[in-house]
């Protein structure tokens, strides 16, 4: 604590999933929050009384990775406030805390939940899923065939991306989803992507692991020009890869714009030795744990019947590691990064940023089964289930 002149400077320490320290103590007076992000992924800082978080009195938002930032001088009474990052999931994960100004630590405004008031948030959240959202991320587009082309057209912008009931989070969009469509080609195709950028900032689109010439490999001043705001531009190849799970992003201020939402799934498709298959998009950041672009319970379930053998695309396009895990059956690892593998045994599968796996399992048993990463503070706390959880169900 810095206390020349008459004001009061608290540094803080953000990352996945605490505020260092979590209980400021302080006299009061002026203070000045000087705020430092040293985890992976964005957060913010938010300083408000107690039971008043829709009116903070200190509001940092945006802290990049390795970013700090400096809130202004407020002036700040003898009571207990609360602090937290309400970023989607990321208070339910623990990033809370308290400013105790002039009073005990004893005053301190940290409710222990009661096990029946911890049920009761179980159960709510438990009950309302699958819970209705607007919009839907990562919808097959449909291409339109000239001279034998394939042609997707996806136009980037701003949008309100719903990720839980009622909260809505500024992203960017490919088609106004999170994630953007999924595109669909097989071997030999010819395809063109014509992407418009109606966004307040350049982009490009990487075609990530996809065999491709390096001109159409997506990146500004390397392979490309960026595509300014306001401007088209067209990327055409042939597909040479074998069939598997690939994707694609921006690569011009990825940190930002890929996690705001611009990514997506780029399948190539071929003979299918399974009955049902589903694409699954981890995401972290801006949007909070997320699975295709929702956190429980407004995740979407996987829905099969029984026996039915069961396809699922894995894919992970955000920042951090997620080790996937399946309740109720094995499953076989059959491909990774869109090439097949010799097939081996997981119930639980770490997938890093930038990797793609797929999995086959039979669904031999009628249930509710969980599927979620095993991250436990991006999937649970005393509040109930949230983020990055969803379940198969075999009907």
């Amino acid at each position: 604590m810095d206390m020349e002149s008459d004001v009061q400077t608290i540094s803080v320490d953000v990352k996945e999933f605490k505020f260092t320290p979590s209980e400021i103590q302080i006299k009061p007076g002026k203070v000045k929050f000087v705020v430092t992000n040293s985890g992976v992924g964005p957060h913010e800082f938010l300083v408000y009384e107690s039971g008043k978080m829709t009116s903070p009195i200190v509001a940092i938002k945006n802290i990049a990775s390795g970013q700090t930032k400096e809130s202004d001088v407020v002036e700040m009474e003898a009571e207990v406030y609360e602090m937290g990052c309400h970023l989607p999931g990321h208070f339910e994960a623990g990033m809370k805390g308290s400013i105790v100004v002039g009073a005990s630590a004893s005053q301190s405004s940290e409710k222990i939940m009661s096990y029946e008031e911890m049920d009761k948030a179980h159960e709510a959240g438990v009950k309302a899923f699958p819970a209705k959202t607007e919009g839907m991320g990562g919808q097959i587009i449909e291409p339109t065939i000239i001279d034998g082309v394939k042609v997707f057209e996806l136009t980037a912008k701003p949008i309100k991306w719903e990720v839980s009931s009622g909260k809505f989070v500024d992203s960017y969009a490919y088609n106004g989803q999170v994630p953007g469509p999924e595109i669909r080609v097989k071997q030999g195709d010819k395809v063109k992507v014509v992407l418009k950028n109606e966004l307040p900032e350049s982009t490009s689109i990487h075609f990530h692991g996809v065999d491709l010439p390096f001109s159409q490999d997506g990146v500004p001043f390397i392979s490309q020009p960026p595509i300014h705001p306001g401007e088209t531009y067209e990327y055409e190849f042939t597909i040479v890869d074998v069939p598997g799970t690939f994707m694609y992003h921006s690569h011009h201020n990825a940190e930002q714009q890929v996690d705001k939402g611009l990514f997506g799934t780029f399948i190539v498709e071929g003979k299918k030795d399974w009955d049902v298959e589903y694409t699954l998009v981890t995401g972290d950041g801006t949007h909070g744990f997320t699975l295709n672009g929702k956190g429980f319970p407004a995740t979407a379930p996987i829905v099969v019947k029984k026996d039915q053998k069961v396809l699922v695309r894995i894919l992970n396009d955000g920042q951090m590691l997620h080790p996937m895990h399946l309740h109720g059956f094995d499953f076989q690892v059959i491909a990774q990064d869109g090439k097949l593998v010799t097939p081996y045994i997981r119930d639980t599968l770490t997938v890093a940023p930038g990797e793609r796996y797929d999995i086959l399992f039979t669904a031999s048993k009628e249930g509710v089964w969980p599927f979620h990463c095993h991250v436990l503070s991006h999937v649970e706390s005393d509040h109930g289930m949230h983020g990055m959880v969803t379940a198969v169900i075999v009907q």
